[in-house]
């Protein structure tokens, strides 16, 4: 009796493993065919989007009417490597290749001359690169940096225009400077009271943060558009982006401390497509301004 009861329990027992073992496919054939479809739904709509944008390229690439120049400044460089990751990637080879491959972007749009402030690892200072940037007359000022963090979840792009703060603490110092300023020599301002200087800085500097404002708008705007994931509209007090002639933002591309953005940082075809955004956002930026 106890025997067949024994037997009756295991093929009990057994009977429920094989039940269990059946239900476990049948969820997981489930899972897989909702991944499959998911995959599927994803690289359409990505599809859609990398049509999408090469229609809107060609749609502007014969539409600006004058000559524009556009000035890239790669972070960091030389004895500064900026942030380095777990894995030892340095920001200031990150930030040289993608402003290069932005330059190659920019290069297919008619009347848009790019230029660097480093073409290979080099140290500048921060205002010799602001100064190059004057030198060759640009209308646009873009600093390209990766970000680092010690929550290693903090990933995205985020786009920096110059503080209300900032700006005005900058025009004070640049007053003070009165005519020894490479700025004020280049806004050719005849006045030497430090004064008045400082107030005309402060008009030049505040319109030109309102313009850089508005381009970062423009970037964020098509960031979002090409699903670009992005921590939006930031403001700070970069000392990089202190001209008060030239409209200038400053994009992080990325978290280097963060394993999802470092890769992306290091993928050619995810940079391509960020900076083909990019140069979209700049080139109707630079259209509107000619309106």
């Amino acid at each position: 009796m106890k025997i067949n009861f024994i037997l009756l329990i295991s093929v009990f027992f057994f009977s429920s493993c094989t039940y269990d073992s059946n239900e476990t496919k049948i969820n997981s054939s489930t899972f897989t065919k909702k991944s499959l479809t998911l995959n599927q739904e994803k690289k359409s709509h990505f599809k859609t989007l990398s049509r999408k944008k090469s229609e809107e390229i060609r749609s502007l690439i014969y539409s600006l009417n004058t000559k524009h120049v556009v000035f890239i400044d790669p972070g960091h460089g030389g004895k500064d490597p900026g942030a380095v990751s777990s894995k030892g990637n340095y920001e200031k080879h990150i930030t040289l290749r993608a402003s290069k491959i932005l330059q190659k972007s920019l290069s297919k749009y008619k009347n848009v001359k790019v230029y660097l402030s480093r073409y290979n690892d080099k140290y500048l200072y921060l205002r010799d690169r602001i100064m190059l940037a004057h030198k060759v007359k640009a209308d646009l000022f873009l600093s390209i940096h990766a970000d680092a963090s010690k929550n290693k979840k903090a990933k995205g792009i985020s786009i920096f225009s110059l503080s209300n703060i900032a700006s005005d603490a900058e025009a004070k110092k640049l007053a003070k400077r009165e005519n020894k300023s490479d700025f004020v020599g280049n806004m050719k301002l005849k006045n030497n009271d430090p004064l008045v200087v400082g107030n005309l800085i402060k008009i030049f500097q505040r319109e030109t943060m309102n313009q850089s404002a508005e381009f970062a708008k423009f970037v964020l705007n098509d960031l979002r558009e090409y699903s670009l994931y992005n921590r939006g509209h930031r403001f700070a007090g970069f000392a990089v982006l202190k001209s008060p002639q030239i409209p200038s933002i400053l994009i992080e591309l990325g978290f280097l401390t963060n394993k999802d953005d470092e890769k992306k940082l290091l993928d050619t075809k995810y940079l391509t497509n960020l900076c083909e955004t990019i140069s979209i956002s700049i080139v109707k930026f630079l259209k509107i301004r000619e309106n």
